[in-house]
């Protein structure tokens, strides 16, 4: 499921750039929306149906929608952002995402725990989770009827612009950098469980509960962030978090116990600012250009399938405690690609000047 969810937007986000050359962004957010409602039904059927196949389709389905709407939303909102303010509203916007991820496990528990799963009885009290999403997609989707959205689209002149974007030195630097963020953002929220429970000695029900810690911490940091993004530099923070999650997980490493995985849980709050400014500052490299960019830097969200495999092959060769080794090294990477890329003054640049 996990690879389908990452494989979908790697495969779909491109041509979702080139139908918001064609069609513009009003009509792709209301399509992306469609296709996730679409989803989220046929989830809710194959979970009561316990079809594997149904399941599979619809998860692709979701992924695909989610991964349109990432692609429209995020350079619609850094459009339509003064210059001032794009990053803060991106953040803010990053904000309701990490509250959705913080809110799903919590809510999906507390389905379990009133209602178990009984095979024999067909009860699957999942299914209505996804069912509820089908109906507030329906909702959202209405919202979009009944107020004026601003819409932007592009001269047909201008529909082709991949090669450009591969011809962007610094583009590239930044979509292996949302690479790197990503896969080393959810390679720490899988492998500090099992810190927790094999270095840290904690029960693995209380690590798993523990890790809402470290989605929580991102969810509480962008929200500090987004409020406070336009007055501060965004150099010194993007420096000051990457070095600092560096030094934790090498502290991590070197205790080798509990205070190492409370260390670990930390770096969620760390996390938080990471990817606005990243994704931000890769519109500034190529003007005229946001939807392509936009569908690029969700394909490199791959990272998050790709680097927690590497970790895991680490795991098995190096032992877990110097298999963050890997994370160490990339938050190293990302503060290298901070220092290089972002400018001392904190203000983005106009993506369309």
């Amino acid at each position: 499921m996990n690879v389908i969810f990452y494989i979908a937007p790697f495969l779909t986000c491109l041509p979702c750039s080139k139908l918001i050359a064609l069609y513009g962004y009003r009509t792709m957010l209301r399509s992306a929306l469609l296709l996730t409602m679409s989803g989220c039904g046929l989830l809710s059927l194959a979970l009561g149906c316990y079809s594997i196949i149904g399941a599979l389709f619809a998860v692709f389905a979701i992924a695909t929608g989610v991964a349109a709407m990432q692609v429209v939303a995020n350079p619609y909102l850094t459009l339509l952002s003064q210059e001032h303010k794009r990053v803060g509203n991106l953040t803010l916007a990053s904000a309701i995402n990490s509250l959705g991820t913080t809110l799903a496990p919590l809510l999906i528990a507390l389905a379990l725990r009133a209602s178990p799963i009984d095979y024999v009885n067909h009860n699957e009290p999942i299914k209505w989770i996804w069912f509820v999403l089908a109906l507030f997609s329906v909702g959202l989707f209405a919202i979009t009827f009944s107020i004026k959205l601003p819409d932007i689209i592009q001269d047909k002149k201008n529909k082709t612009h991949s090669p450009t974007l591969w011809g962007n030195t610094k583009f590239i630097y930044s979509a292996a950098a949302i690479f790197i963020y990503v896969g080393v953002e959810v390679s720490l929220g899988t492998n500090t469980i099992n810190y927790l429970s094999t270095i840290g000695k904690w029960n693995t029900e209380i690590a798993i509960s523990l890790i809402s810690l470290y989605w929580g911490g991102a969810l509480i940091g962008r929200f500090i962030f987004g409020i406070f993004a336009d007055r501060i530099s965004l150099k010194i923070a993007f420096l000051s978090v990457t070095l600092v999650s560096a030094s934790f997980i090498l502290l991590s490493i070197l205790l080798n116990n509990a205070a190492g995985g409370y260390l670990l849980l930390l770096i969620g709050f760390a996390n938080s600012i990471m990817y606005p400014i990243i994704f931000s500052q890769s519109m500034t490299t190529v003007p005229h250009r946001a939807n392509f960019a936009a569908g690029v830097l969700i394909m490199a969200g791959i990272g998050g399938a790709i680097i927690p495999y590497i970790q895991a092959l680490m795991i098995d060769s190096l032992t877990l405690r110097f298999s963050f080794l890997l994370p160490l090294a990339l938050y190293i990477l990302l503060a290298c690609w901070g220092a290089k890329h972002l400018k001392p003054a904190s203000s983005p640049i106009s993506v369309l000047e």
